[in-house]
């Protein structure tokens, strides 16, 4: 009997995890980089296309590096040390590793006096550090619109990082107040495409309900089945035989015999 259990479990088992079970197999490559082939591509902070999500335009002719599917519309990414995503539509995967992947510039603030570098591109948003007059600010990181200082001057500014307190903060500076900013030199590295899909998911069919039809799944529910129910009638024939009794054989007791003789009477 615990045998029988034994393997009706087993089957029962087989069955549940065959149906209930869905194998994804993510692609090998974790991680593409990406060109920027065009202006006004930007990097965000969410996955959400609004422009206060918006962090800086990306240089042209620079990357980023893709790490991974967000939604239907972004991918996750990073650029330089900024984790943050991208509009699927406005980059190119390549096949390529680039040597300079990430643009470089720096600029001075030329200010008489100390200014904030500000967490928005607007004059009353929150000061994240101070940077002295006549200091340099070495990592610049792209470019946004936002409020002018003065009317008619410029509407440009630089998001950039500088260490401020022991920590870097990343914030934006008004392009106004800016002077030696260093030219970017395009990024004229050679790169091929990537002509297919990145980041695709690849399901295990064979362990998949989702992909199997009713009939199938039926028909498999019985091919699982039937060796089951065989094994069972078996077992139950066996253990039917073995409870036959064998029939008893009834021996007679000895007995002790005497010839008379007729002239001892």
């Amino acid at each position: 009997m615990k045998r029988l259990l034994f393997v009706f479990s087993f089957f029962v088992l087989f069955q549940h995890s065959y149906f209930s079970t869905t194998v994804c197999v993510a692609t090998t490559q974790e991680s593409y980089y990406a060109k920027v082939e065009y202006d006004s591509v930007y990097f965000y902070s969410l996955p959400i296309k609004s422009e206060s999500h918006q962090l800086f335009e990306i240089p042209a002719s620079y990357y980023v590096l893709l790490t991974g599917n967000e939604n239907q519309d972004f991918y996750k990414a990073k650029y330089s040390d900024i984790e943050g995503y991208v509009l699927k539509n406005s980059v190119q995967a390549i096949n390529e590793t680039p040597n300079y992947p990430y643009a470089m510039s720096s600029f001075r603030n030329f200010s008489l006096s100390s200014l904030s570098l500000k967490s928005q591109p607007t004059l009353n948003s929150e000061d994240v550090a101070i940077i002295p007059s006549g200091e340099y600010i070495t990592t610049y990181y792209g470019k946004k619109i936002g409020e002018e200082i003065i009317s008619d001057s410029t509407n440009i500014w630089y998001y950039c990082a500088y260490g401020y307190e022991n920590q870097l903060n990343q914030g934006y500076f008004s392009a106004y107040y800016c002077d030696h900013f260093q030219k970017i030199i395009p990024n004229n590295e050679a790169y091929t495409p990537v002509t297919t899909e990145i980041f695709k998911e690849e399901e295990n069919i064979l362990s998949s309900p989702s992909q199997l039809s009713t009939t199938a799944k039926a028909l498999i529910a019985v091919g699982c089945s039937i060796p089951c129910l065989i094994i069972i009638l078996l077992l139950l024939r066996k253990k039917s035989n073995n409870n036959q009794k064998a029939p008893k054989i009834v021996r007679r007791p000895k007995r002790d015999f005497y010839e008379f003789n007729e002239d001892d009477i």
